[in-house]
């Protein structure tokens, strides 16, 4: 067998095979002792028929199997010695074909994406100091007394307030009509939320335990529920119980109390130290946004049509999982409509929405295929230790021992999916480390949280 190949400027190589009478010879006599097992030949039971028989009841009528196991292994056998390597089995066509003499067939096969990286070492980005402030700590505090308050049941003379907490049972019914479900209850339901729906909680206040309150609610037109968006509602509410939230006092005990800390100041050390790394890692995870967008508009992509179609059809496809599933049941791909449905859905030409999903894998892979192409550039690896390390970070998170935690993820089978996440954030805190930063403004964490709300979309390298 002989072999050529030819590099394509699409990331696709040009293969031609050369098989001569051997060759042949070998996958067809492979392919007569296959047949030989199930042929049925008068006078023998099946599978026992002599194998010249065999060759003369089928002659070359196996000609294409033959051929189909000769390219199969000759793929095989070529795997490690080509330069550019095959990612997929490529469809081969039968050039010539002489029986009993030569054979030749060629294919296109797709090779690996060619990346190009850019001068990653020369980006530059800007970003925020963490600054924790006294009044952040405060804030922090605030939380932790409202985990650990208490309800303090109020007397029976004593109206609902904003922030009390409820429990209540009521009757609605649309405006004129009689009701169309028997009485219903909430409990723990805190007044003045801001959840809550705008305006209701107003009727409320100042109602005491026992008493019976008739009002009227118009639903915003916007709610979820449209049995219920913008229609009014006529409520027969009685609470049940009413309960004043009584927090603790900022001291050594709460401190204790909330998670051991020796002392109301060793919680706020703890607080302050907690914030620092927690948001100055958010904003490193924001800023990679920006490193990536400029590290993949500096560098150079060449990939298979293959990889675009196949990454087109999965954004699609998780698109739609999202759509009709809403997130939550998962929906069997053949009740997924097709693209050209979808384009017809949305009133669209059907190219262009082809287009618009391409753009999005394209991102992708650039995204992917950089991270990759940076991990090779500056010999990143994820050793066993490393990767130890990580799985020790989680399972103390999460409360459990190291093994017990492995034996969880093997369970899932999300072993190698947490090997990968592990090394693209080796990836990523080796890059953040390698380009240029400048620290242009402190910002306490109040400012921080107003900064990291304004997301930005499309992230590539995910």
């Amino acid at each position: 067998m002989e072999f050529k190949t030819k590099k394509n400027q699409n990331a696709s190589v040009d293969l031609k095979l050369t098989f001569d009478k051997n060759d042949l010879e070998k996958a067809f006599e492979k392919t007569y002792k296959e047949k030989q097992k199930d042929l049925k030949i008068p006078g023998f039971r099946p599978g026992k028929a002599p194998i010249e028989m065999v060759k003369r009841h089928l002659g070359d009528s196996v000609a294409n199997d033959a051929i189909n196991l000769l390219l199969l292994e000759t793929v095989s056998e070529l795997s490690g010695k080509l330069e550019h390597k095959i990612v997929r089995f490529p469809k081969f066509t039968v050039e010539d074909y002489v029986p009993e003499k030569s054979l030749v067939a060629t294919a296109v096969y797709d090779t690996d994406p060619e990346v190009s990286l850019g001068k990653y070492k020369k980006i530059k980005i800007k970003l925020p100091e963490v600054q924790v402030t006294d009044e952040d700590i405060t804030e922090e505090l605030q939380f932790v007394r409202k985990q650990l308050a208490r309800k303090l049941l109020r007397e029976p003379g004593e109206g609902a307030e904003n922030g009390d907490i409820v429990d209540m049972e009521f009757e609605v019914k649309e405006e004129g009509q009689e009701p169309k479900n028997a009485k219903n209850g909430s409990s723990d339901y805190k007044l003045g939320e801001p959840n809550n729906l705008p305006g209701f909680d107003d009727n409320l206040f100042g109602i005491k335990t026992g008493e019976t309150k008739n009002f009227f609610y118009t639903y915003p037109s916007d709610y979820p529920r449209e049995d219920l968006a913008g229609k009014k509602m006529e409520f027969a509410m009685t609470l049940k119980a009413i309960y004043k939230e009584v927090l603790p006092e900022l001291d050594d005990d709460l401190a204790s109390e909330y998670d051991g800390s020796s002392s109301l100041q060793a919680l706020k050390d703890k607080i302050k130290t907690d914030l620092q790394k927690n948001y100055t890692e958010a904003v490193k995870s924001k800023k990679m946004e920006d490193i990536y967008k400029e590290l993949v508009a500096d560098s150079k992509f060449v990939f298979p049509e293959s990889y675009l179609t196949e990454e087109s059809d999965h954004v699609y496809q998780n698109m739609m999982q999202d759509v009709l599933g809403r997130g939550q049941a998962r929906i069997p791909k053949e009740q997924i409509p097709s693209i050209e449905k979808y384009a017809e859905m949305v009133g669209k030409p059907l190219e262009e929405v082809r287009d618009s999903f391409k753009t999005i894998a394209e991102n992708r892979l650039k995204g992917y295929f950089s991270r990759q192409k940076l991990a090779s550039a500056e010999n990143i690896v994820l050793t066993e230790e490393d990767f130890d390390r990580e799985i020790s970070t989680l399972a103390s998170r999460y409360g459990m021992s190291d093994a017990d935690f492995k034996k969880e993820l093997e369970k899932g089978k999300l072993l190698e999916t947490y090997r990968d996440n592990f090394l693209a954030k080796k990836i990523d805190d080796t890059l953040f480390q390698l380009v240029e930063k400048k620290y242009n403004e402190k910002m306490s964490i109040r400012q921080l949280k107003e900064f990291l709300s304004n997301k930005e979309t499309g992230e590539v390298w995910q």
